[in-house]
């Protein structure tokens, strides 16, 4: 059973107890708190960190293509779009087809 010691008398006590038998009240943890995305940013500073074909990470979760909204899946190769401020976006092949280029086709011969 995991137990805290009171500071006052040194009695164990089970670690949901707000307060000891003697009277001592044991302070509360604080809790972190997730940092806010900065939404003022100015969109003259944003900047393309990544522009171009890119295979779907393995682990890349609730991506779906901007124009037809499919499921962008590990290991599927999409047009991807990276800025500064943090933003992603993914196009799937289909949507794009007009654009495949010889980094496309390098990608897609890896398989």
């Amino acid at each position: 059973m995991p137990e805290k010691k009171c500071g006052d008398c040194g009695l164990s006590v089970h670690v949901r107890r707000r307060e000891c038998d003697c009277g001592y009240v044991f302070p509360m943890a604080k809790k972190s708190k997730r940092k806010a995305r900065d939404t003022q940013v100015d969109p003259n500073t944003v900047d393309y960190v990544f522009d171009g074909w890119k295979k779907v990470p393995a682990r890349t979760r609730l991506q779906k293509c901007g124009t037809c909204s499919k499921k962008m899946k590990g290991g599927m190769i999409a047009w991807h779009s990276s800025y500064t401020d943090g933003e992603k976006y993914w196009w799937c092949e289909s949507c794009l087809k007009d654009f495949k280029d010889e980094t496309f086709y390098k990608l897609s011969q890896t398989d």
